[in-house]
Parts: C-alpha cells; structure tokens; sequence
C-alpha cells in the first residue's frame, strides 16, 4: 500500500519554460538552460543532504505528532505533554504558532530553517483550510477545529498534509537558488533587479511546479503512515527512512524532467 510507482510526472508548464518567461528580456537561449538548469541541480543537492537536515526532521517530527494528538481522545493533553502548546483549547493559529517555534535549537543554518518552519506552517494553514466546510473561513463561528485536524490522524488526510509540506520546502529552495543562480548568470544589475520582479510574477507557475513534483511523495507518505502509526508515534529509525526514501524520490523526479529536456528540448 503507498508505493504506487509513476514514470516522468506531468507538469502544466515545465522548469525551463519557466525560467525562459521570467527573463525573456534579458537571457539568451544557453543563458535560460544554465539557470533552469543549476537551479534544478541545486535542489537536487540539498535533498540529498535534507534526511539529516535538523530543521527538516523537527519540523516533520511536528507534523506527525499533529496526526498522532488528533488520535487521541485529548489531543491537548497529548501536545501539552509534547511541549507543542500551552494551555486549553486549539486552533489552526495555536497550531501553526507552535509549528514555527518547535524546537528552533535543533539548527544548522537559520536560513534553511526558517524555509522548513514556513514551509510546515503554510502547509497546516493549507490544508485546514481546504478541509473547512464550503463557506467557512478561518474566523467563521462554531468551527470545530478538533474536527477538523481529526483528519490529519488518517493516512488520506497526512498525505495531503505531507505533499503541501514537501510542495513548500521545494518552492521555497527553487526560489532561492533561482535567485541566486540569475544573480551569477546577469551581470546587469537593473536586468537583475527586473528579473527578480519576474519572478514575483511567475511564483504561481514556480508554486504549481512544486506542487506536482511533490505528487510523487504523496501515495508513499499514505503507505507510510498507515504502516508506522497505528497506535504510537514512529521511531526515529523509521522517521529517517521516510524522509530518504522521500527526498530520494523528489530528487529522482527533478533529474528526469532535467534530463528530458536536454536530450529531448522539443518535448513538453
């Protein structure tokens, strides 16, 4: 169960077509392929090394002790124990509050922990709301948010949650090498500055394309869980299995679209 496999992921726009609307203006032909290029590459780096990444492990620890408090008959009482919240009562502000200062000294860089905590608070702020009643909002009266989140507690419900966490962490880190690869690639200081404009421009292209590299996760994080947490919240041995085997797969994913495009730049 969980382990469906997928050839090449279709993408509604691919990276290098992407990369080539966001600097049209100012970029030759080899000047977009370098960038859509050492962008992806990049990524693909720091996925090898996320499995022992403090920030990504903590941040997805807090994502499974969310699924496993909401199995509880007292999922207060079970974050209380955890040091996730503090006193009575829930909600997707308490949660997503606690999701940014969960163990913030577990760091190597700052900077990539803040990518991870965000990415985990947008993702619980996403996917609560996408679970809402037709009609209702954040501030609506008579939500139940211990309802609501009830449904991270079931493998359907925590692989949403997973494919919208590992979405925003690979946004998140296309974003700043992009950024930082267009930086090396334009000299032009104002070219530059319009670039990253652009870029502005195109975040919901950048978003999508996250969104459906990320679908490779989703299937195997259902599996996962169902497997790792019936009763007790997963070990640690099997915690870092999940985020290799994950991170592996997104990896595996950018390299084949990278690799599609080189030897076949005809193909969409």
């Amino acid at each position: 169960m969980g382990h469906k496999r997928y050839g090449y992921l279709p993408k509604s726009k691919i990276w290098r077509e992407i990369v080539r609307e966001m600097g049209a203006y100012a970029l030759g032909q080899q000047d977009v392929l370098t960038i859509a290029k050492n962008t992806l590459s990049n990524v693909q780096k720091q996925y090898s090394n996320f499995e022992n990444d403090p920030s990504i492990k903590t941040t997805f620890e807090f994502l499974l002790h969310i699924a496993q408090a909401f199995k509880q008959q007292d999922p207060v009482r079970y974050l209380r124990e955890n040091n996730i919240v503090e006193g009575e009562g829930v909600s997707v502000f308490k949660i997503t509050r606690a999701a940014i200062n969960y163990k913030t000294e577990e760091v190597a860089s700052h900077e990539y922990q803040a990518f991870a905590k965000q990415a985990a608070a947008s993702a619980l702020s996403s996917w609560y709301k996408s679970h809402l009643e037709e009609g209702r909002g954040f501030f609506h009266e008579g939500v139940d948010s211990t309802a609501v989140f009830r449904k991270a507690s079931e493998a359907g419900g925590f692989c949403e949650l997973t494919r919208l966490y590992f979405s925003n962490v690979t946004e998140r880190y296309l974003r700043y090498f992009l950024d930082r690869e267009a930086a090396i690639a334009i000299p032009n200081v104002e070219q530059r500055s319009r670039f990253s404009n652009e870029i502005e421009k195109h975040m919901e292209d950048v978003s999508r394309h996250a969104f459906e590299t990320s679908k490779i996760a989703q299937s195997f994080a259902a599996g996962w869980f169902a497997k790792n947490t019936p009763e007790s919240y997963p070990d640690e041995r099997e915690i870092k299995y999940f985020l290799n085997r994950t991170f592996g797969k997104l990896k595996s994913e950018l390299l084949r679209e990278e690799e599609k495009w080189i030897y076949f730049p005809t193909l969409k």
